[in-house]
């Protein structure tokens, strides 16, 4: 199991570093990627609030090119529940068009345990794509932690393209998979 772990974890890592991907999609394919990722289990690779690397810099190259809705779940934030945050294929910086969707979850996990759970959508290898849905949850831990949410109060997960919420071949579809969810323990 170990063997699998380091071997999971140095292939990632590879990955990562060279920013490739085995499977090319029919839509705009920009890599920006760098990061790594700490464990894995069956179905993500995980780390906890207290990985001093876990937190990145603050974000910055926010784009607002894909006009998908804010949540997974169809909600905009406004009755007080948690949405989702959405990226540009093979992006992790939040763009700005989840910039109020960020605050709102913001100020609704203060003081609270949270789980953030990155996705992607199916292009890119199951490795490369773990280790993007890491690098989004990343993200959003950086932004929660830059605007007062403790560190220590946060989990993240990366269930690479093994969670989507969309199984159509559209670009819709593999829009709403790019997304880090907000769960509470």
């Amino acid at each position: 199991m170990m063997k699998k772990v380091a071997f999971l974890s140095a292939t990632v890592a590879m990955l990562v570093l060279s920013g490739c991907s085995s499977k090319e999609p029919a839509i705009d394919a920009t890599a920006n990627a760098n990061g790594t990722s700490i464990g894995t289990n069956a179905n993500a690779t995980q780390t906890t609030g207290t990985d001093a690397n876990a937190v990145i810099a603050p974000i910055t190259n926010a784009s607002a090119n894909d006009t998908s809705s804010a949540g997974s779940n169809g909600t905009n934030g406004s009755d007080g529940q948690l949405v989702s945050i959405q990226f540009d294929y093979d992006k992790f910086d939040i763009r700005e068009d989840m910039q109020e969707a960020m605050t709102k979850n913001t100020l609704l996990v203060k003081g609270k345990s949270i789980k953030l759970e990155g996705n992607c959508d199916e292009f890119g290898s199951d490795e490369y794509n773990y280790a993007l849905g890491l690098k989004r949850a990343n993200t959003v831990k950086a932004s929660l932690v830059n605007s007062g949410v403790s560190a220590d109060s946060i989990t993240m997960a990366s269930f690479g393209e093994s969670n989507p919420v969309c199984l159509e071949k559209t670009q819709e579809c593999w829009a709403k998979n790019r997304r880090v969810d907000f769960k509470l323990p």
